[in-house]
């Protein structure tokens, strides 16, 4: 993918302020050399913000508190991008993006939101011309999703904490998302597949879901035919005894398939021509309405009858005590009926029986007597007259009892009669049912029958599908690609091996070779050991060989068709396990050390490398270098490029001194 940097561009927060452009050339190596501390590095995270990444890694401080917007402009083949980015803050990202294409375009000096991220995404991954299907044969989304130019991040960008870090070695890889992600793309991105193969792998998967269904489908129809035929005979048998077929219609021994099959054609028919009973819907609904009505009947006599019964006991029980309370009065009474003598001897009640002297009020004793046996005598009688009483009261209850029972009998009777009812409708009714069931059974049957030989169709499709799938397979064939994945990485490692040498790197004959798995790379001395870059020594070979796989992977990259990594290669202070006793910078006319070193050597010989690399690509390809070092390890290197010095007395820095306050 063509792609080259243009300009980066931040827009102050003062919008009173102009915007810091910071211009580089395509086709060039771009060289930003200053001090600590300066914005050099910074880049790095405004190009790869601006490109779209989730999060902001810039740095928080000065720069974000005095800019506004972050933005770069772009080259493409045919068109140019000025993208711009809302500064975060506080939050981790934000996806408030400006973006403007067309040809010959001028940086705004105000920006605002016109697009979203996912627009550029999109945008990016249309230019790179990458397929919307996903790795993974399966429907999960996962790693094995559809590839997307942030995926080719991983091989544009050398940061200073990867650039010399022997257990990364690219950019990103330091996370297990973009790690397993950078395992799955590395046969895209070499070449070995291309989106012609992921539409392939994905027809491939279309073609074996449908072949699985008409496959099921044939199988299906196939025992289903198999089932009729161990079956047939008991739905002749079943048909005759629902006097569905004549009477003098016997199989004999002599019947085949196609004799039962003859004969089960005319079931439906012979069905249409039996008087069979249309039964009403209301009819059941009727029947069951009225042996409620009667169950509920028969519940309000039963109980009806145990309130009578229980009136009945207790009057029973009332009686008996009466008896006895009858009987103690009784003896009550003839204990006192001496009373009533006493009374008559007496006479006058003023008059002392003894003395016969008279007085004004009658003798308190007799007077209580008198008094208590009147009493008495009244409640005898009272008493007495009971069990008349309840004998009628027991009469009654004794026929309401008769009343009730022949009532709740006569309900019984009729539910009785309701319920045989109803049993000989649903005996009918399921009788019709079953008729009309079996013959449902039939039809299908012979449906089956019938389609299980007329499959011809569903075998030439199953069969054509096969051939597809054949075909499909063998353009896919595991080993081709992994045929075509070892010439690949191949051809980059006998590169890389290239470049080591140019680097003088130790280790460099050691057959190095990439290793796609571990996403590193892997040497094989002559011991017969396999040795990983963390197992290498010395900072030198771990910035040496991530150049040399940079730039061999790039120039692979460049040499074919089709390649959805962005031609750029961002590098930032490779110099920095390098230590002289002074960098020079950029001006001849500084007062520092300037004598060679073999620390300066080992940077020269990077910038040799790089333009190396440039010449045998014919440039066409774009380098950017952020360094400490200065000018005299890249003095008359072909394809150099200074953007700047930024360095106390010369250039701005990344944020220029009038945004100062």
């Amino acid at each position: 993918m063509k792609l080259s940097i243009l300009k980066i561009i931040l827009w102050p927060k003062n919008t009173e302020l102009n915007p810091r452009i910071i211009e580089f050339k395509p086709r060039k190596i771009n060289v930003i050399t200053g001090e600590s501390g300066t914005g050099k590095s910074t880049l790095t995270w405004i190009i790869d913000y601006c490109l779209g990444s989730d999060k902001c890694s810039i740095p928080v401080g000065l720069i974000r508190d005095l800019t506004g917007w972050f933005g770069v402009h772009l080259q493409l083949e045919n068109t140019e991008m000025i993208i711009g980015r809302r500064n975060p803050d506080a939050q981790q990202s934000t996806t408030d993006m400006y973006w403007d294409e067309g040809l010959d375009l001028t940086v705004p000096p105000i920006v605002g939101k016109n697009a979203r991220v996912d627009d550029l995404k999109n945008r990016f991954n249309q230019i790179s011309r990458l397929s919307s299907l996903d790795f993974s044969k399966d429907d999960s989304t996962g790693y094995g999703g559809r590839p997307s130019s942030r995926d080719m991040a991983a091989f544009n960008f050398q940061p200073q904490h990867i650039v010399a870090n022997p257990y990364t070695f690219f950019f990103k890889a330091d996370t297990t998302e973009h790690r397993e992600k950078l395992r799955i793309i590395f046969p895209l991105v070499l070449g070995v597949i291309n989106s012609s193969t992921l539409s392939k792998q994905r027809e491939l998967k279309d073609l074996e879901r449908d072949h699985e269904k008409i496959r099921r489908e044939l199988e299906a129809r196939l025992n289903a035919a198999r089932a009729w035929e161990a079956e047939v005979e008991s739905y002749y048998l079943q048909a005759l005894t629902l006097g569905l077929l004549p009477a003098n219609s016997r199989a004999n021994s002599s019947w085949k398939l196609g004799d039962y099959i003859l004969a089960l054609e005319g079931v439906p028919d012979a069905v249409r021509t039996l008087d069979l009973p249309d039964f009403q819907e209301g009819t059941s609904e009727t029947a069951v309405a009225e042996l409620t009505n009667l169950i509920e009947e028969e519940d309000r006599l039963s109980q009806e009858i145990g309130s009578i019964r229980r009136r009945l006991s207790k009057i029973d029980q009332l009686a008996t005590s009466v008896d006895d309370y009858q009987l103690s009065l009784s003896t009550q009474n003839d204990r006192l009926r001496g009373i009533g003598w006493l009374e008559q001897k007496l006479g006058d009640a003023t008059k002392c029986p003894v003395c016969f002297a008279v007085h004004d009020e009658e003798n308190p004793s007799l007077v209580e007597l008198r008094s208590l046996a009147h009493g008495l005598k009244a409640m005898t009688e009272s008493v007495d007259q009971a069990p008349a009483k309840l004998d009628r009261e027991t009469a009654t209850l004794r026929q309401e009892i008769r009343d009730a029972e022949n009532a709740l009998s006569k309900v019984r009777q009729k539910r009785k009669y309701v319920e045989n009812k109803s049993n000989e409708i649903a005996g009918h009714r399921q009788r019709v049912r079953q008729i009309y069931l079996f013959v449902g059974r039939v039809e299908q049957a012979l449906e089956n029958v019938s389609a299980s030989s007329n499959v011809d169709d569903l075998r030439l499709r199953v069969e054509s599908l096969s051939k597809k799938i054949s075909d499909l397979k063998r353009d896919l064939d595991p080993r081709a690609q992994r045929q075509r994945m070892d010439a690949a990485i191949d051809s980059v490692s006998g590169r890389i091996a290239s470049y080591s040498r140019r680097l003088r790197l130790e280790h460099a004959d050691e057959n190095v070779r990439l290793n796609v798995q571990e996403l590193t790379l892997q040497f094989a001395p002559l011991s017969g050991r396999r040795d990983y870059l963390w197992e290498v020594g010395s900072g030198q070979n771990w910035v040496g060989y991530h150049v040399a796989g940079m730039l061999a992977l790039h120039e692979h990259f460049i040499k074919l068709p089709e390649n959805p990594v962005p031609r750029f290669l961002l590098i930032d202070q490779p110099s920095q396990v390098y230590f002289p006793d002074a960098w020079p910078s950029t001006e001849k006319n500084d007062n520092v050390q300037t004598e060679a070193s073999s620390d300066i050597e080992g940077v020269r010989r990077i910038f040799m490398a790089l333009s190396a690399f440039m010449k045998t690509i014919d440039a066409k390809f774009q380098i950017i270098v952020t360094e400490h070092a200065g000018s005299n390890t890249w003095d008359g290197i072909e394809h150099i490029h200074v953007v700047g010095n930024w360095r106390e007395g010369h250039d701005e820095y990344l944020i220029p001194s009038e945004w100062i306050v």
